[in-house]
């Protein structure tokens, strides 16, 4: 009985793996029929065309955003007043300063102008002359400085930027008043006095003499005096400057000594003759006529050169006439009617020098190179007496011209005429 189980079993097993292998050969075939049919198929249809680019819509803008409500109440700040402008001080006024304003030199300037030009390569180009101008600067000690042909004391201080009255308070005012070539002179870093100190002397008199405060010579850096005060007696001999001490302005001028006499009026005929006028100038000089009788006398209001002059010192009280440049041997003319008083060398630094009496007034011709006219001799207005030329305390060719009162005193040759 166990044994037809068995048989009835194993029957039933071949059965069930029959059906199992049918079943998995079915579901082979059907698979590969499947393949085959999709296989032809993506053959037979087109490549789907490209998918279509989309469009991003733009962010939302500020206004589109929502609004949100705040929270918490805002803080209410209460305003503050603020003032329009802040208090200050006044301003303050910087007063102007004296620069020494940077030159450079003409000299080196035109050298380095008048190279030569190249213009091999079509082009004009000047040959490079390398050369550092340094600007002027400020001196801080007294130099001397020789007088130069054609110098005059107008251009000497125009040359080193102090004025005329500098110069002369800084020299001795007879030879500053007549120049001549190789005079050396003193030359200020700044306008004042160079004052000599001729026996012991405190500082507070010197400040006192030009007028200055006693620490403007104490805190000068010239004179080397920091720390000391107005009552510190200087040394003989000693030199100080001054800073903007004022000198005497006293005129400078030749005085020859002048005596101008008139005799007693007479009755002649039927009129009065006024009395003879008789004239003295510088008697002991060279040049000297002695007394004379002057006669024909009138003023002097005529040019005495008539073209083609210079004006390169005119009349101030450091300068008692008007220098006018013009070559040598130009003519010279008598600026008045009047009689020859002094005709020859003059001590003064005139060099050659004529003297004609008007009358009432004298006109004085200096540094000629010679004279036409002899003593006593009668002028007439326009003649020519002399030539010009270069004699005397001259830095160069020129004429000095002078008008003298009665006195001898000069007065200035623009009241008389025009130049």
């Amino acid at each position: 009985m166990a044994a037809g189980k068995a048989r009835r079993s194993r029957r039933a097993d071949g059965r069930w793996g029959r059906w199992l292998t049918r079943v998995v050969i079915a579901g082979g075939l059907i698979c590969g029929l499947a393949m085959t049919i999709m296989a032809l198929r993506e053959q037979a249809e087109p490549d789907p065309p490209p998918p279509r680019p989309t469009t991003v819509a733009p962010p939302p803008t500020a206004t589109e955003a929502p609004t949100l409500e705040p929270t918490v109440p805002p803080l209410e700040i209460a305003a503050v007043e603020y003032p329009t402008a802040l208090p200050t001080d006044p301003p303050r006024v910087i007063e102007p300063v004296d620069w020494v304003q940077p030159t450079a030199d003409p000299q080196l300037v035109a050298q380095a102008l008048s190279q030569p030009v190249d213009g091999g390569s079509g082009t004009l180009r000047r040959n490079p002359s390398p050369l550092t101008i340094l600007p002027a600067r400020s001196r801080s000690e007294v130099i001397t400085y020789a007088v130069q042909p054609n110098d005059t004391l107008q251009s000497i201080a125009e040359r080193f930027g102090l004025q005329q009255s500098t110069i002369i308070w800084s020299n001795d005012r007879f030879y500053v008043n007549a120049m001549r070539i190789g005079l050396e002179l003193n030359i200020l870093p700044v306008d004042g006095v160079y004052h000599r100190v001729d026996e012991p002397q405190p500082i507070r008199s010197i400040a006192e003499m030009y007028e200055v405060d006693p620490y403007a010579i104490i805190d000068s850096e010239f004179n080397n005096l920091y720390g000391v005060t107005p009552d510190v007696i200087l040394p003989e001999g000693l030199f100080v400057v001054v800073p903007g001490g004022t000198g005497s302005t006293e005129p400078i001028y030749w005085d020859p000594g002048i005596v101008m006499t008139s005799g007693e009026s007479e009755v002649r005929g039927s009129g009065v003759v006024a009395g003879t006028q008789r004239a003295l100038f510088a008697l002991g000089d060279p040049g000297s006529c002695g007394e004379q009788i002057v006669s024909g006398g009138s003023a002097p209001v005529n040019p005495p050169i008539y073209r083609n002059y210079r004006i390169t010192q005119d009349y101030s009280w450091t300068h008692g006439g008007i220098d006018l440049a013009v070559p040598e041997g130009t003519p010279v003319f008598a600026a008045g009617g009047g009689t020859v008083i002094f005709k020859g060398w003059s001590t003064w630094g005139y060099g050659y020098t004529v003297v004609i009496a008007h009358g009432g007034t004298l006109s004085i011709y200096g540094h000629l190179n010679g004279a036409f006219v002899g003593c006593g001799e009668v002028v007439t207005p326009g003649q020519n007496i002399a030539v010009t030329g270069n004699s005397g305390r001259s830095s160069g060719p020129h004429l000095h011209f002078e008008i003298r009162g009665a006195a001898g005193v000069p007065v200035n040759p623009w009241s008389y005429q025009s130049f």
